[in-house]
């Protein structure tokens, strides 16, 4: 897969699924473990990941013309934070749950919504090619 270029307002909140997707292939490879002290750690950093893209994309939902990106941002965000509160550590189908709904939803994030932002809804930059 050819690397996106990622605009310059959203690098940080992609380095950041970066640690998240390591996390998820982490639970992954081995859902029987229980990883809750890997989580409880990595949660820390998602809830104020989940609140800084809260904050910065509030202004921006009215400039994407697909209201679904939205919707399905919001849900996920209030479905991992369920999970979260709801914990099953040693219970390899709530980690395989939990991991996978992350890792899709930071893979959305790349792929679709701040392709999205950044069509739309960010000052316009260019790339260096």
């Amino acid at each position: 897969m050819k690397p996106l270029k990622r605009h310059p307002d959203l690098i940080h909140l992609s380095q950041e699924h970066h640690h998240t997707l390591a996390l998820c292939a982490r639970i992954l490879r081995e859902p029987h473990a229980n990883h809750q002290a890997e989580i409880e750690a990595h949660y820390l950093d998602l809830e104020q990941h989940f609140q800084d893209e809260e904050r910065q994309f509030a202004p921006l939902w009215q400039a994407l013309p697909d209201p679904s990106l939205r919707q399905r941002f919001e849900a996920e965000h209030a479905q991992l934070r369920h999970l979260y509160r709801h914990a099953e550590f040693d219970n390899p189908e709530w980690n395989k749950t939990f991991a996978t709904l992350l890792r899709d939803h930071a893979r959305f994030e790349e792929r679709e919504l701040f392709e999205k932002l950044a069509e739309f809804a960010l000052p316009k930059v260019a790339f260096d090619r």
